[in-house]
């Protein structure tokens, strides 16, 4: 009875184990292609509607719930028209920086509706390590791309940069779908090449079987054929 419940024990592992592997696969494959797109289009690679974003400073060091450091990986949720209009002082947005030509996550200190534009600042100035910041340049409301939502995978930013690179991608990506393919090439070829041998020893079966009826209508006949005589 052990035994049975061991096995079972192992497939349900195996199963387990297979589903997260693919869908890790599939994820990182979408969102791969999703970041080769958005390089063309200067926006954040996003997966229906939650992009993920490397912090590459401590502008936002802290204590706070919502603070983050350089390295870390922010989950944060792309923005339209009307979660726009939603925003408010504190909110912690990103938007694509020209006076760094790269993207920035700072805190809202100042919304001007009427002027359609606010204004970010850092929480933090890590260069004399202190809270004293200057406010930002003041953004187009429609240029605010995301909001962050206080969800992060702590140390992860430089594994994701990473993932963004040719090398990152062949690694991560191309190669694992690549030994995924051979792998289920593999398995597919031993399951055609079990079922094709099933399907011969029961042919053999039946053709065994089939001869040995002949065989017996054959000694029936000759025995009735002596029995006339």
């Amino acid at each position: 009875m052990e035994q049975p419940q061991t096995s079972l024990t192992k497939r349900i592992i195996k199963i387990v184990l297979n589903v997260l592997f693919y869908t890790a696969i599939v994820f990182l494959l979408v969102f791969s292609i999703a970041n080769m797109k958005v390089k063309r289009d200067d926006n954040i690679a996003n997966i229906f509607g939650i992009g993920m974003l490397s912090v590459q400073s401590n502008s936002m060091y802290g204590d706070l719930e919502d603070s983050f450091e350089k390295g870390d990986m922010l989950f944060v949720k792309m923005l339209d028209e009307d979660s726009r209009e939603a925003l408010e002082v504190g909110d912690i947005v990103t938007y694509f920086d020209l006076t760094i030509y790269a993207f920035n996550t700072h805190r809202i200190v100042e919304i001007n509706e009427s002027e359609g534009y606010i204004v970010t600042q850092a929480d933090y100035n890590y260069v004399s390590e202190n809270n004293n910041t200057e406010p930002d340049q003041p953004v187009n409301i429609e240029d605010v791309i995301s909001i962050y939502t206080t969800s992060k995978v702590s140390g992860f930013g430089s594994a994701l940069d990473y993932l963004q690179t040719s090398a990152g991608f062949a690694i991560f990506i191309i190669v694992p779908v690549i030994l995924l393919l051979i792998g289920e090439g593999i398995i597919l070829t031993r399951t055609i090449m079990s079922t094709n041998k099933e399907k011969l020893a029961l042919a053999y079966e039946q053709e065994k079987e089939e001869a040995k009826k002949d065989l017996e209508s054959e000694k029936e006949r000759m025995r009735a054929e002596i029995l006339a005589n």
